[in-house]
Protein backbone atom coordinates (compact mmCIF):
# COMPACT_ATOMS: atom_id res chain seq x y z
CA UNK A 1 0.00 0.00 0.00
CA UNK A 2 1.16 3.12 -0.81
CA UNK A 3 3.01 5.22 2.23
CA UNK A 4 1.08 8.36 1.77
CA UNK A 5 -2.66 6.53 1.84
CA UNK A 6 -1.08 4.80 4.71
CA UNK A 7 -0.38 7.99 6.53
CA UNK A 8 -4.01 9.72 5.68
CA UNK A 9 -5.32 6.41 7.24
CA UNK A 10 -3.54 7.30 10.23
CA UNK A 11 -4.58 11.05 10.22
CA UNK A 12 -8.15 9.73 9.25
CA UNK A 13 -8.46 7.53 12.54
CA UNK A 14 -6.37 9.83 14.62
CA UNK A 15 -9.00 12.80 13.48
CA UNK A 16 -12.10 10.52 14.26
CA UNK A 17 -10.37 9.55 17.82
CA UNK A 18 -10.11 13.27 18.21
CA UNK A 19 -13.63 14.03 17.65
CA UNK A 20 -15.37 11.33 19.37
CA UNK A 21 -13.70 12.29 22.82
CA UNK A 22 -16.19 13.71 25.05
CA UNK A 23 -14.79 16.58 27.24
CA UNK A 24 -14.38 15.87 31.36
CA UNK A 25 -14.90 18.20 33.76
CA UNK A 26 -12.91 17.11 37.02
CA UNK A 27 -13.00 18.03 40.11
CA UNK A 28 -12.54 20.81 42.01
CA UNK A 29 -12.85 24.01 43.89
CA UNK A 30 -14.20 27.36 42.08
CA UNK A 31 -10.67 28.50 41.51
CA UNK A 32 -9.02 25.67 40.27
CA UNK A 33 -11.58 24.97 38.22
CA UNK A 34 -11.72 28.72 36.53
CA UNK A 35 -8.06 28.33 36.49
CA UNK A 36 -8.24 25.11 34.36
CA UNK A 37 -10.46 26.84 31.82
CA UNK A 38 -8.53 29.93 31.32
CA UNK A 39 -6.18 27.99 31.26
CA UNK A 40 -7.24 25.80 28.35
CA UNK A 41 -8.26 28.69 26.83
CA UNK A 42 -5.39 30.62 26.64
CA UNK A 43 -2.75 28.04 26.37
CA UNK A 44 -0.88 28.45 22.72
CA UNK A 45 -0.80 24.88 22.09
CA UNK A 46 2.11 24.15 18.69
CA UNK A 47 3.45 21.38 16.79
CA UNK A 48 1.67 18.70 14.42
CA UNK A 49 -0.84 17.86 13.55
CA UNK A 50 -2.36 21.40 14.17
CA UNK A 51 -5.91 19.98 14.39
CA UNK A 52 -5.13 18.68 17.39
CA UNK A 53 -3.02 21.55 19.24
CA UNK A 54 -5.83 23.89 19.45
CA UNK A 55 -7.86 24.74 22.92
CA UNK A 56 -10.82 22.54 23.53
CA UNK A 57 -13.40 24.98 23.55
CA UNK A 58 -16.28 22.25 24.47
CA UNK A 59 -14.17 21.60 27.33
CA UNK A 60 -13.94 25.14 27.78
CA UNK A 61 -17.50 25.86 27.90
CA UNK A 62 -18.58 22.96 29.74
CA UNK A 63 -16.47 23.76 32.62
CA UNK A 64 -17.43 27.54 33.05
CA UNK A 65 -20.78 26.09 32.67
CA UNK A 66 -20.34 24.07 35.47
CA UNK A 67 -18.58 26.72 37.82
CA UNK A 68 -22.13 28.63 37.26
CA UNK A 69 -23.95 26.10 38.56
CA UNK A 70 -21.88 24.40 41.07
CA UNK A 71 -20.66 27.75 42.92
CA UNK A 72 -23.73 30.28 41.61
CA UNK A 73 -22.77 32.61 44.83
CA UNK A 74 -18.38 32.91 43.87
CA UNK A 75 -16.66 35.76 42.33
CA UNK A 76 -15.39 33.09 39.83
CA UNK A 77 -18.90 32.36 39.06
CA UNK A 78 -19.20 36.20 37.53
CA UNK A 79 -15.66 36.10 36.13
CA UNK A 80 -17.13 32.56 33.88
CA UNK A 81 -19.60 34.52 32.59
CA UNK A 82 -17.18 36.92 30.44
CA UNK A 83 -14.76 33.97 29.75
CA UNK A 84 -17.42 32.35 27.96
CA UNK A 85 -17.68 35.40 25.96
CA UNK A 86 -14.17 35.13 25.51
CA UNK A 87 -14.43 31.30 24.47
CA UNK A 88 -17.10 32.40 21.82
CA UNK A 89 -14.95 35.45 20.24
CA UNK A 90 -11.95 33.07 20.07
CA UNK A 91 -13.97 30.85 18.25
CA UNK A 92 -14.96 33.69 15.87
CA UNK A 93 -18.90 32.96 17.12
CA UNK A 94 -19.25 36.74 17.28
CA UNK A 95 -22.71 36.87 17.39
CA UNK A 96 -22.96 34.83 20.55
CA UNK A 97 -19.73 36.69 22.04
CA UNK A 98 -22.51 40.24 21.22
CA UNK A 99 -24.74 38.20 23.54
CA UNK A 100 -22.74 37.28 26.12
CA UNK A 101 -20.93 40.33 26.49
CA UNK A 102 -23.42 42.98 26.87
CA UNK A 103 -25.34 40.31 28.98
CA UNK A 104 -22.27 40.52 31.78
CA UNK A 105 -22.40 44.52 31.08
CA UNK A 106 -26.01 44.77 31.99
CA UNK A 107 -25.79 42.35 35.02
CA UNK A 108 -22.64 43.52 36.40
CA UNK A 109 -22.72 47.12 35.69
CA UNK A 110 -20.07 47.49 38.62
CA UNK A 111 -17.63 44.98 38.01
CA UNK A 112 -13.95 45.90 37.44
CA UNK A 113 -13.94 44.06 33.54
CA UNK A 114 -16.88 45.83 32.32
CA UNK A 115 -14.24 48.06 30.62
CA UNK A 116 -12.86 45.44 29.06
CA UNK A 117 -16.11 43.27 28.19
CA UNK A 118 -17.31 46.97 26.53
CA UNK A 119 -14.49 46.95 24.15
CA UNK A 120 -14.90 43.62 23.17
CA UNK A 121 -18.84 43.88 22.44
CA UNK A 122 -17.48 46.41 20.58
CA UNK A 123 -14.85 44.68 18.53
CA UNK A 124 -17.07 42.19 18.35
CA UNK A 125 -19.60 44.00 16.26
CA UNK A 126 -16.75 45.14 14.63
CA UNK A 127 -16.23 41.96 13.21
CA UNK A 128 -18.94 41.20 11.69
CA UNK A 129 -18.93 44.83 9.92
CA UNK A 130 -18.81 43.38 6.58
CA UNK A 131 -18.70 45.76 3.19
CA UNK A 132 -20.67 48.51 1.49
CA UNK A 133 -22.91 45.81 0.11
CA UNK A 134 -23.56 44.31 3.73
CA UNK A 135 -26.50 45.20 6.59
CA UNK A 136 -24.73 48.38 7.80
CA UNK A 137 -25.91 46.95 11.21
CA UNK A 138 -22.77 45.54 12.92
CA UNK A 139 -20.82 48.63 11.68
CA UNK A 140 -23.36 51.11 13.33
CA UNK A 141 -23.01 49.46 16.47
CA UNK A 142 -19.20 49.27 16.78
CA UNK A 143 -19.69 53.02 16.61
CA UNK A 144 -22.23 53.24 19.38
CA UNK A 145 -20.38 51.11 21.22
CA UNK A 146 -16.60 52.46 20.53
CA UNK A 147 -17.62 55.72 21.48
CA UNK A 148 -19.51 54.46 24.61
CA UNK A 149 -16.34 53.23 25.34
CA UNK A 150 -14.24 56.20 24.84
CA UNK A 151 -17.22 58.60 27.16
CA UNK A 152 -17.05 55.73 29.55
CA UNK A 153 -13.21 55.39 29.96
CA UNK A 154 -11.35 58.32 28.12
CA UNK A 155 -8.06 57.20 29.64
CA UNK A 156 -8.01 53.94 28.63
CA UNK A 157 -4.73 53.01 26.54
CA UNK A 158 -7.17 51.51 24.00
CA UNK A 159 -8.69 54.85 22.86
CA UNK A 160 -6.46 54.97 19.96
CA UNK A 161 -7.45 51.70 19.05
CA UNK A 162 -11.35 52.44 19.23
CA UNK A 163 -10.75 55.34 16.76
CA UNK A 164 -9.17 53.65 14.40
CA UNK A 165 -11.80 51.39 14.30
CA UNK A 166 -14.60 53.96 14.23
CA UNK A 167 -12.85 55.69 11.28
CA UNK A 168 -12.79 52.17 9.98
CA UNK A 169 -16.75 52.06 10.30
CA UNK A 170 -17.42 54.92 9.21
CA UNK A 171 -15.68 54.42 5.94
CA UNK A 172 -17.53 51.81 5.05
CA UNK A 173 -21.16 53.52 6.43
CA UNK A 174 -20.40 56.57 4.12
CA UNK A 175 -19.26 54.34 0.99
CA UNK A 176 -22.90 52.52 1.62
CA UNK A 177 -24.38 55.93 0.88
CA UNK A 178 -22.44 56.63 -1.89
CA UNK A 179 -23.46 53.19 -3.52
CA UNK A 180 -26.88 53.35 -3.07
CA UNK A 181 -26.96 57.25 -4.24
CA UNK A 182 -25.19 56.16 -7.44
CA UNK A 183 -27.94 52.94 -7.89
CA UNK A 184 -30.67 56.09 -7.85
CA UNK A 185 -28.90 58.28 -9.97
CA UNK A 186 -28.79 55.00 -12.48
CA UNK A 187 -32.67 54.88 -11.75
CA UNK A 188 -33.17 58.39 -12.38
CA UNK A 189 -34.43 58.68 -8.92
CA UNK A 190 -32.23 62.14 -7.96
CA UNK A 191 -33.84 63.47 -5.36
CA UNK A 192 -33.10 60.19 -3.25
CA UNK A 193 -29.46 59.98 -4.45
CA UNK A 194 -29.10 63.88 -3.57
CA UNK A 195 -30.44 62.14 0.23
CA UNK A 196 -27.89 59.73 0.37
CA UNK A 197 -25.22 62.10 -1.24
CA UNK A 198 -25.89 64.72 1.47
CA UNK A 199 -26.25 62.48 4.39
CA UNK A 200 -22.48 61.66 3.52
CA UNK A 201 -21.92 65.28 4.30
CA UNK A 202 -23.75 65.55 7.22
CA UNK A 203 -22.76 62.72 9.42
CA UNK A 204 -18.97 61.66 7.52
CA UNK A 205 -17.54 64.56 6.96
CA UNK A 206 -14.05 63.08 7.70
CA UNK A 207 -14.75 60.27 5.53
CA UNK A 208 -12.63 60.25 2.22
CA UNK A 209 -16.12 59.84 0.81
CA UNK A 210 -17.16 63.22 1.32
CA UNK A 211 -15.26 64.96 -1.30
CA UNK A 212 -16.69 62.38 -3.90
CA UNK A 213 -20.39 63.25 -1.95
CA UNK A 214 -20.02 66.76 -3.07
CA UNK A 215 -18.79 66.36 -6.58
CA UNK A 216 -21.84 63.92 -7.23
CA UNK A 217 -24.24 66.36 -5.93
CA UNK A 218 -22.96 69.31 -8.57
CA UNK A 219 -23.38 67.05 -11.29
CA UNK A 220 -26.84 66.15 -10.58
CA UNK A 221 -29.48 67.61 -12.97
CA UNK A 222 -30.97 70.66 -11.58
CA UNK A 223 -35.12 70.23 -10.62
CA UNK A 224 -37.23 71.67 -13.71
CA UNK A 225 -38.92 74.51 -12.87
CA UNK A 226 -42.99 74.03 -13.29
CA UNK A 227 -43.84 75.61 -16.85
CA UNK A 228 -47.04 78.48 -15.80
CA UNK A 229 -48.65 77.38 -18.43
CA UNK A 230 -49.01 73.82 -17.07
CA UNK A 231 -50.41 75.22 -13.83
Amino acid sequence: MNKKVITFMILGLLVFSACGKKAKIQSGTAQELYSDATNELYNKKGGFPWVFTGPDYDLILETLREIQLRYTFSPFATLAEIRTADTYFRKQEYLQAITEYDNFIKNHPGHNEVEYAMYQLALSNYKLKGSKEKDPTYAREAVKWFKQFESSYPDSALIPEAEKRIAKCNEILAEREIFIGKFYMKKKNYKAAEARFNLVLQDFPETKYSEEAYNLISKLPAEKAPNPDET
